[in-house]
């Protein structure tokens, strides 16, 4: 018979039931049964139970990160190849939200500081991975690989047991990660994380702490985990950054225009070539541009003062620009420019 995830069944030669969490291959299945253990069953051990056959109160209630039992004898039967250990996960979680872990157990809790401590690589996510594990030495500069296979979604799995004595030669970790799903899915980029190792982690009491993974304190290291949350912050964080770059940019564009402004009245500023023109056409050109600037700065906002640069010279330009002052724009007051700046070759008019 045929066996799929979630049936119910019922074991023929003992008084126990469970679940189907996994299948193995066409002859045996993994069943969670009546006592929370998952272990390997034949399938002509097996039958098929409807619902309504198992007591409601005869079940046990599901366990969130259901955790592995440290019964020695037990977790030897549940961590025949392959590896792993489920636990429940909302299934309407996003599936961009995933953790990734690497936990550290004590093979006996009561003294952990003194114990031999197992490793297990922990599958938060919905993606089932194939999982390829090398590890750094401190005695030897290449990479090793350390484990590979594949972990279900939502599942942990056993590694390998350190000895407490080889802790200190233990300096990190590299992951290389392959994602697939069994209904259609995204496909997902190969990842390649690195995980540093501090051995001294291992001989404090305090790292030894309460989990979601485990029944037991243990030591549990982050490879990589991304959450809505994490991604929100995110967001923001590239907002502030967008908002900070606008600030500084309206900074720059709104930035308070000076209050004097300069204008040179020489010809050699005003054209590239005067060549061919009489004496009066260049001095009535001069004063052109000069009514033109003032006009353009007696309209704008900021401006409160002019200084409109004319030379020395034969005072021609001088007494035309001043005479302009006083025929069209009484209203303005002029006077010499600053001496130490101009030399005397400059009138200021108060535009303001």
């Amino acid at each position: 018979m045929n066996f799929k995830i979630g049936d119910k069944v019922k074991f023929l030669n003992e008084n126990d039931y469970g679940t189907v969490v996994r299948v193995l291959n066409n002859q045996t299945v993994i069943v969670l049964n009546s006592d929370d253990f998952e272990i390997p069953v034949n399938m002509s051990e097996l039958i098929l139970e409807n619902d309504n056959q198992v007591s409601n109160k005869n079940k046990k209630e599901e366990k969130t990160f259901q955790p592995i039992k440290t019964n020695i004898e037990e977790r030897n039967i549940v961590y025949q190849k392959p590896n792993f250990s489920s636990f429940d996960k909302p299934k309407s979680r996003n599936s961009e939200s995933y953790g990734f872990y690497l936990g550290f157990l004590p093979e006996n809790d009561k003294n952990p500081l003194q114990e031999n401590l197992e490793m297990y690589l922990i599958n938060d996510s919905d993606y089932k991975i194939l999982y390829n594990i090398l590890s750094t030495s401190k005695q030897k500069e290449n990479l090793f690989v350390a484990e590979s296979g594949i972990l279900e979604d939502n599942t942990k799995a056993y590694i390998k047991t350190i000895k407490r004595e080889d802790l200190n030669d233990i300096s990190g970790f590299k992951f290389q990660f392959l994602f697939s799903k069994e209904e259609p899915f995204e496909i997902k980029k190969p990842e390649e994380y690195s995980l540093k190792i501090s051995p001294q982690k291992f001989f404090i009491a305090s790292y030894y702490k309460v989990n979601d993974f485990f029944d037991e304190n243990a030591v549990i290291f982050t490879i990589q985990e991304n959450s809505a949350i994490q991604n929100k912050i995110k967001e923001l964080s590239k907002e502030e950054i967008i908002k900070e770059k606008e600030q500084k940019t309206k900074q720059k564009v709104f930035k308070k225009p000076p209050e004097k402004e300069v204008v040179d009245l020489h010809l050699v500023e005003l054209l590239d070539d005067d060549r061919g023109m009489t004496p009066k056409e260049k001095l009535d050109y001069q004063i052109k541009v000069f009514r033109e600037k003032l006009e353009e700065y007696i309209k704008d906002p900021y401006v409160k003062k002019v200084v409109f640069i004319h030379g020395k010279g034969n005072g021609t330009l001088k007494s035309e620009v001043r005479r302009c002052l006083d025929l069209h724009y009484k209203r303005y007051q002029y006077q010499d420019a600053s001496f130490e700046e101009y030399g005397g070759g400059a009138t200021l008019v108060y535009v303001k």
